[in-house]
């Protein structure tokens, strides 16, 4: 029996490797391989999930790509389109001309802001542009605009129509070279007397038909130039006699009439003055009624007075008495001065508003 079991144990030993049987040797072998397997898997899995984050960066890059795709489209056809209207091909110089575009853009918006058209701003650039081709700055050209406009402003009075552009430009005349000589400088008195050849008929306001002549085609240019050149617009005036009595008469019709002869509404022949202050008023007021007929002197006033037998030729009063037939006092004198300022507020003193703003010369 002893030898039995020994031969027993020595077939079991045969079927050990390392002290394990088979079946373990088996279960660790596969144990091995799970393990390996599981590794793997793990990598792939590893592997996978890499490829997937790769996979997304790719899909959201192509889709970034198709959007700046799209977005360079219009790009694209605006570059052909500005190196077809540039005539460029240096990528320089269409970059500088689209920002020229882009600056012209927003200086058009600014300008269409200030309330100004384009096509008002393409006249005024070519307008800038001829007065720089003639040689004229056209700054200066809009200070002399303005100061043009300025003086219009003062020049227009209240109800009237603007100042003539000669009026204006002989001001801006007198401005630039100065007051002239010392002193005051007052337009002459035009003189008009018989024994210059302007006749009344005796003792009538009524004028000879060469005097009518000379005050409706000579003497409205000669008062013209004059206000053209001392800024006036007052025209005076002054109907002057001898010291010879006028016959003797009952009435004088010059408060009723005087108003229609000076509107051409009544012949001045109508006129029947009762003394030298009257006769003189008339004939002041038959010239006037000439004058006014004149489209020169259309914008003026023009203001009849009489000066009576009272003043002399030389500007002194007539306190001698002399009743001669003195032909220089029987005369009509036009003078010309500024209008007084109306002021409401301070009276006015009728001896100053009618003083004369004239010198004597010697009559035309």
């Amino acid at each position: 029996m002893e030898g039995q079991i020994v031969q027993q144990r020595s077939s079991y030993r045969q079927g050990l490797v390392l002290g394990l049987t088979m079946a373990e040797i088996m279960i660790l072998l596969v144990f091995c391989l799970l393990i390996a397997m599981a590794t793997f898997l793990k990598r792939e899995e590893s592997k996978r999930v890499a490829a997937e984050q790769e996979l997304r960066q790719e899909r959201r890059e192509i889709a970034q790509a198709r959007s700046v795709l799209a977005e360079l489209k219009p790009s694209a056809a605006l570059g052909e389109k500005l190196q077809t209207w540039s005539g460029l091909s240096d990528p320089q110089a269409i970059d500088r001309y689209w920002r020229e575009l882009v600056d012209a853009r927003t200086v058009v918006g600014e300008i269409e802001k200030s309330g100004m058209s384009v096509k008002e701003f393409r006249d005024t650039l070519a307008t800038v542009a001829a007065l720089r081709a003639n040689g004229i700055d056209a700054d200066k050209a809009i200070r002399n605009a303005q100061l043009v406009a300025a003086i219009e402003r003062a020049m227009t009075k209240p109800g009237q129509p603007p100042a003539p552009t000669q009026a204006i430009l002989d001001t801006i005349d007198r401005g630039v070279n100065g007051p002239g000589p010392a002193g005051h400088q007052w337009p002459p008195i035009i003189r008009m007397s018989e024994a210059d050849g302007y006749f009344f008929r005796t003792r009538s306001a009524e004028l000879s038909p060469a005097f009518r002549d000379t005050l409706l085609n000579v003497t409205p240019r000669e008062i013209l130039d004059y206000i053209r050149k001392y800024d006036v617009d007052v025209i005076e005036v002054v109907g002057h006699t001898d010291e010879r009595p006028l016959l003797a008469r009952q009435f004088s019709n010059l408060d009723r009439d005087l108003s229609f002869v000076l509107k051409n509404n009544a012949d001045v022949a109508s006129l029947i003055p009762a003394d030298n202050a009257g006769l003189g008023l008339a004939r002041a007021v038959s010239v006037v009624s000439v004058l006014r007929l004149s489209p020169l002197l259309a914008n003026y006033k023009i203001i009849p007075l009489s000066g009576a037998q009272l003043v002399n030729t030389d500007e002194t009063l007539a306190l001698d008495g002399s009743a001669e037939d003195i032909q220089q006092r029987r005369r009509i004198e036009i003078r010309l001065r500024k209008s007084v300022p109306h002021e409401p507020a301070i009276p006015s003193d009728p001896a100053i508003d009618s003083f004369p703003r004239s010198i004597m010369t010697t009559p035309r």
